[in-house]
């Protein structure tokens, strides 16, 4: 098949690779304009484009669709179908529709379960233990179109967002191969989506980034844990943002205010049970293991750290 690949951050790098190694065409690439970054502000082009770019593949970086002339770029490439994932643009239906086979697009959750921006973080940050990866022919609805194909995955317990991530990149690349076989051969089973059971991934604000010890050691290690390493879980202490990178927690209740450090090895007490830092951040510094932290940064027993100075 001839293809057009939309896509942008890391997530996005395997699927294309996948296409790339096969025996379908992969046209053009579209994805997200170069931003500015560093401290010189200067402009650095997407995962994915930096990937088209070593292949020899022409990329186009579109602010968006709502111009005619965007659309009849697009379909002057006559591609057969176009594979999306995680792009970061709405695509109109002139989009959707432009060629045969429509578009397809890799979701990393187990559907309706967690539509939208952040499924990966917010499965995590809900504790679910299962997840999916799926293939999904797109409509104009957010995430609401026939699913092809399904891939359960049970989530490791101490998995972050950023390996969960990395593992879903994978099988989907591999699925996407398989899907694009079953439609080029015409065995493609699409099926309709439930509401039962619907949630909305919603993206991750600022303020969600900040612990709050008021829930149990085990959502509190969960929000660690999906927001590990960016943009990374924090609480402030001193006047200074300390990211918890990685952790271990205990369910064991103690009989101290929530949030108040009940050890010298900064255990922090939370609604239920306590959470057991092992790897943290201070602005602008490495990662480093709590004992090394604490060596040059003190938090001493008795610590509140429900307050912002």
């Amino acid at each position: 098949m001839k293809i057009v690949f939309m896509g942008t951050p890391e997530f996005a790098i395997p699927a294309l690779e996948a296409l790339i190694g096969s025996k379908h065409q992969v046209l053009a690439v579209y994805t997200r304009e170069p931003k500015p970054a560093g401290r010189g502000k200067q402009l650095l082009s997407s995962p994915v484009q930096t990937i088209a770019e070593e292949h020899s593949i022409q990329v186009f970086t579109p602010k968006n669709f709502k111009n005619p002339e965007e659309i009849e770029k697009l379909k002057a490439l006559d591609a057969d179908i176009i594979v999306v994932v995680a792009y970061g643009l709405i695509l109109p239906k002139a989009v959707l529709e432009a060629f045969k086979f429509g578009a397809l697009n890799i979701h990393p959750s187990k559907l309706p379960r967690w539509r939208g921006a952040a499924p990966i973080e917010r499965c995590i940050m809900a504790g679910d233990e299962e997840t999916a990866i799926c293939i999904m022919q797109m409509d104009e609805g957010l995430d609401t179109g026939d699913v092809i194909l399904e891939e359960p995955y049970m989530i490791p317990q101490n998995m972050t967002g950023r390996e969960l991530a990395a593992v879903l990149a994978e099988r989907g690349a591999k699925l996407l191969i398989e899907t694009i076989e079953q439609i080029e051969n015409g065995k493609a089973v699409r099926k309709r989506q439930s509401e039962e059971g619907l949630t909305y991934a919603n993206k991750i604000f600022k303020d969600e980034e900040k612990i709050d010890w008021n829930m149990s050691a085990h959502l509190v290690n969960a929000k660690i844990r999906a927001l590990s390493p960016k943009p990374g879980a924090y609480f402030i202490f001193r006047n200074e943002k300390i990211k918890i990178i990685t952790a271990e927690y205990d369910l064991t209740p103690v009989d101290v205010p929530i949030g108040t450090v009940i050890d010298d090895h900064m255990t922090i007490a939370c609604k239920e049970g306590v959470i057991k830092p092992t790897l943290v951040q201070r602005e602008g510094r490495k990662m480093v293991y709590t004992e090394a932290f604490l060596r040059g940064f003190s938090v001493p027993m008795g610590s509140d750290l429900n307050c912002s100075g």
